[in-house]
């Protein structure tokens, strides 16, 4: 969605330019790409010609990945607790007034600039195609697929699908998964995400595999 705002340009002209305000990645995935190479809110001004990044508040929603971001003008980021505040209440305004079945069960992002925003999605687009390749070898190399829910497993730094070999021997899982990473990376030894995750297993031995993290 999209209106027009009024926006100051460093030489001090005013005037008005349509800016995104909200980008639903599903209905419309290209907006997402524009957004990734900096496409977004970008103006002209009509006095001096300066092209520059109109830094608007933007809502952000990709139901598939569970990525809600509220993301506020990088000059904000000095009242980080003020903006976090004021997004959980309009976040829980917000689902308050939705049907039931329209709620979403994972929470809201804070950020911070446009860049950050970009930052994020660059990163779920490399682990998506890290999980698009363990997708595809699953089954040559015998591996069972964890799928977790992103919205979790995003904080932890776990990829949204993780292997497994063979049955549970533990509740954990902590032996299996870590078989399963290790098969993975023999095969491709070029998969950052899961190689991060492996190395981070290895070295908690109390590792254990929180169930709350199983998508449903």
């Amino acid at each position: 969605m999209s209106k027009l705002e009024e926006i100051t340009c460093p030489c001090g002209e005013k005037f008005e330019a349509e800016l995104w305000n909200a980008i639903n990645a599903v209905e419309d995935p290209e907006l997402k790409e524009a957004l990734i190479s900096g496409e977004i809110n970008v103006v002209c001004c009509p006095a001096c010609g300066e092209i520059f990044y109109a830094e608007h508040f933007l809502l952000y929603h990709d139901s598939r990945n569970e990525i809600i971001a509220f993301v506020y003008p990088s000059s904000f980021q000095h009242q980080a607790t003020y903006w976090a505040e004021k997004m959980r209440r309009d976040f829980e305004t917000a689902v308050a007034e939705l049907m039931p079945e329209e709620r979403v069960d994972y929470e809201p992002v804070l950020l911070f600039g446009l860049d950050s925003l970009a930052d994020l999605l660059r990163a779920e687009d490399e682990e998506g195609d890290e999980v698009t390749i363990l997708e595809h070898v699953a089954s040559d190399l015998k591996l069972k697929l964890i799928n977790l829910k992103p919205s979790l497993a995003r904080p932890m730094r776990m990829p949204r699908v993780i292997p497994c070999c063979g049955g549970a021997k533990s509740d954990d899982m902590r032996e299996e998964i870590m078989d399963g990473l290790r098969k993975l990376l023999k095969h491709n030894t070029n998969l950052e995400a899961y190689r991060k995750l492996l190395d981070s297993i290895e070295r908690n031995k109390n590792w254990k595999l929180d169930k709350k993290l199983l998508k449903k």
